[in-house]
């Protein structure tokens, strides 16, 4: 009988040993799991910022195909040039209903700022479309170059584009 319970207790030794090696093993699988989540959601939200920040390229593109925005010389268009006047007759016009409704399509939910910089410092909101609701709006910066018809001079500025979700 002596040998029935040396046995009986090298099977409660092995059996608290295999419940010790997977309650550790549990243990490590989790610790992994939270840490592959948190990996996971760095890099979802560093997708999300760059989504963003193409969305923001996307719109400043969009701005400098329309005539609206183009700087032209005899009917030439000059690339990566704002006509200055031409962009803040562009906010008055995004300033009515009717000229909200027609640059929604382009612009979609947005704040788009124009910022003159150098000489001297401007701004104006040459569209704002804002979300009722939103959780974000990330803001992105894009450097311009503005020409000034009137003294043919060229300013520094940059679009403001805030995008909201």
């Amino acid at each position: 009988m002596a040998k029935k319970r040396i046995g009986g207790r090298s099977a409660q030794l092995k059996m608290g040993e295999t419940i010790a090696i997977m309650f550790i093993f549990f243990v490590l699988l989790i610790i992994g799991a939270v840490f592959y989540m948190n990996l996971q959601r760095t890099t979802t939200t560093r997708e999300i910022a760059e989504a963003y920040e193409l969305r923001a390229v996307e719109l400043s593109q969009t701005i400098s195909f329309l005539p609206e925005a183009q700087c032209t010389d005899s009917n030439v268009v000059r690339a990566s040039c704002f006509d200055l006047y031409k962009l803040i007759g562009l906010s008055k016009v995004a300033e009515t209903p009717a000229g909200l409704d027609l640059y929604s399509r382009e612009f979609g939910t947005t704040t788009i700022k124009l910022l003159k910089m150098y000489p001297g410092e401007s701004e104006w909101v040459l569209y704002d479309n804002q979300k009722e609701e939103f959780t974000a709006a990330p803001v992105s910066h894009i450097p311009i170059m503005l020409y000034n018809a009137t003294s043919d001079k060229y300013y520094f500025g940059v679009l403001e584009i805030t995008t909201y979700n």
